[in-house]
């Protein structure tokens, strides 16, 4: 048995934004960070004026949050128990807004309320609190406006890791999305930020707890990140802006959220989390080059699933085995095409660092989520291999 959880609200479109001049607050506790603050939040005070409510705002939140700042935004909360917590930024700041509400609800387990968190534990967020999470995310490609996980750093130990921690209880309440937040987003963004949602959109499809439901979102958003990426990334080079294509980024990067939150990640993303917190590598950065190795590895156990994806945008193939091969291709042409690394090497990472760190991070890939779905099975030998290959870039043969 399996349940298939949700937003209560999605609101998108263009003047999405609107919706919160509806609604009625007392307090609102915003996080975001400071860019963000400096180039949007005035969009989101013009629309909150209108209830007037008062507003707290925790505008702290680093690239790469850690638990320690979770905990700082979480006593703030307790000090002004909000009505609302409006997570206003990408996908670090709603994993940050994610953090902070259980620690808030249990603030005598600090930490620990978020680390010893069970997926299936009765946390009852909403009656301890008396609040509800919107989240407004203003890049388009973690889908963390509409997943139960949340991913900080734990810089605890001597080799800093991202750690996974998820209750379905984390689930916003509403989530907004609004094309003209997009605006500001550099061709870097919307290269690595999409191909982060492509990678969703393919780790969900491919997991072994994929379901009928998380596959009909996940297919049409594979579809729509495909074709609508190179788009806006070539029109960024000159400025310009369709708010058509990025609607559909939009879209599509939180259904593909949606999609794999209700079914799981795979090798791809257990790589991608465990790099970004030993070696520094941003997620948007390591993240596509890591999906590419997960379908490499994995095409020989469901080479019936990549082939469906190959499909949906029209790769041509005489078998499933000739399917996949064709989109592994195409994938790492479009990582080429959108300036993004496709190994190691190339992300800065050196070889004394590599063999420095490289027990470690195995151990760690070892222990994310994304091994335990991952479709082909995968042990601490084949992760060797897998590593060693992706320092060079050089395609997996086995």
């Amino acid at each position: 048995m399996w349940d298939f959880t949700s937003p209560r609200k999605v609101i998108f479109g263009e003047d999405a934004l609107e919706y919160l001049s509806e609604k009625q607050f007392k307090h609102v506790f915003i996080v975001t960070d400071p860019v963000m603050r400096k180039l949007h939040l005035h969009l989101l005070e013009e629309q909150l004026k209108a209830t007037n409510a008062e507003i707290t705002i925790f505008d702290e939140i680093p690239g790469e949050p850690t638990l320690q700042i979770v905990q700082k935004g979480a006593k703030l909360l307790a000090e002004t128990k909000p009505d609302a917590i409006i997570a206003f930024g990408g996908g670090s700041v709603m994993d940050s807004a994610k953090g902070m509400w259980p620690m808030w609800a249990s603030p005598e387990d600090g930490i620990d309320a978020i680390e010893g968190l069970n997926p299936f534990e009765d946390l009852k967020l909403r009656e301890k609190t008396g609040c509800i999470l919107i989240n407004i995310p203003t890049t388009s490609g973690t889908g963390s406006d509409v997943t139960w996980a949340t991913v900080l750093t734990d810089n605890s130990s001597e080799t800093e890791r991202k750690a996974s921690f998820g209750n379905r209880e984390l689930v916003a309440d509403i989530t907004i999305l609004d094309p003209i937040l997009t605006k500001t987003l550099p061709r870097s963004l919307i290269a690595g930020a999409g191909l982060d949602a492509l990678s969703h959109a393919v780790g969900g499809y491919l997991s072994t707890w994929a379901n009928d439901f998380s596959d009909a979102l996940l297919l049409h958003a594979f579809k729509l990140l495909w074709i609508n990426i190179p788009i806006a990334y070539h029109q960024a080079e000159t400025g310009e802006v369709n708010f058509e294509i990025r609607e559909k980024l939009h879209n599509a990067a939180t259904m593909s959220g949606w999609g794999f939150s209700n079914s799981q990640i795979i090798l791809g993303h257990a790589i991608g989390h465990t790099i970004g917190g030993a070696f520094k590598i941003p997620h948007s950065r390591c993240i596509g080059a890591a999906c590419w190795y997960s379908l490499m590895y994995n095409k020989t156990s469901v080479s019936d699933r990549i082939a469906d994806l190959a499909r949906t945008i029209g790769i041509e193939g005489k078998s499933k085995e000739e399917l996949s091969v064709n989109l592994i291709k195409e994938f790492k042409r479009l990582l080429i095409e959108l300036n993004l690394p496709v190994s190691l090497q190339e992300m800065g990472v050196t070889k004394e660092k590599y063999d420095a760190e490289i027990e470690s991070v195995i151990d760690y890939t070892l222990n994310d989520s994304g091994t335990l779905s991952n479709p082909r099975p995968v042990d601490y030998e084949d992760y060797v291999k897998i590593y060693e290959y992706f320092f060079e870039g050089r395609e997996l043969d086995f």
